[in-house]
């Protein structure tokens, strides 16, 4: 991984703020999930995606980009199921973690 002038403090904030949504969609106890979290969660990770966006030529980059579209097509779905909105979302944070660790390696 080439070395990126990536926000590391604020791409840490937004999966910490997803980890807090996933959270709240676990604890509502209902399949589909209300639109204003699932509102959030597409916000997040449109963020996720800005932060990125400049960065895209990386393997890693365009992965974790991938899953965050991934996740906002999901998030803004006609059917937001719960179980998936929380997969995809699992899934993007532990790829955020993996170019944070990357990068503090390569640091």
């Amino acid at each position: 991984m080439r070395q990126h002038h990536f926000q590391l403090d604020k791409l840490s904030r937004l999966s910490t703020h997803l980890e807090e949504l996933c959270a709240l969609l676990r604890n509502n106890g209902q399949d589909e999930a209300s639109p204003e979290l699932t509102d959030e969660v597409a916000a997040t990770a449109g963020e996720i995606m800005l932060l990125l966006a400049d960065h895209g030529q990386d393997e890693l980059v365009c992965g974790t980009l991938a899953d965050a579209r991934h996740l906002r097509d999901v998030a803004r779905s006609q059917q937001q199921q719960r179980n998936q909105i929380e997969a995809v979302s699992v899934a993007l944070m532990n790829d955020v973690a993996r170019i944070i660790h990357a990068e503090k390696r390569a640091a």
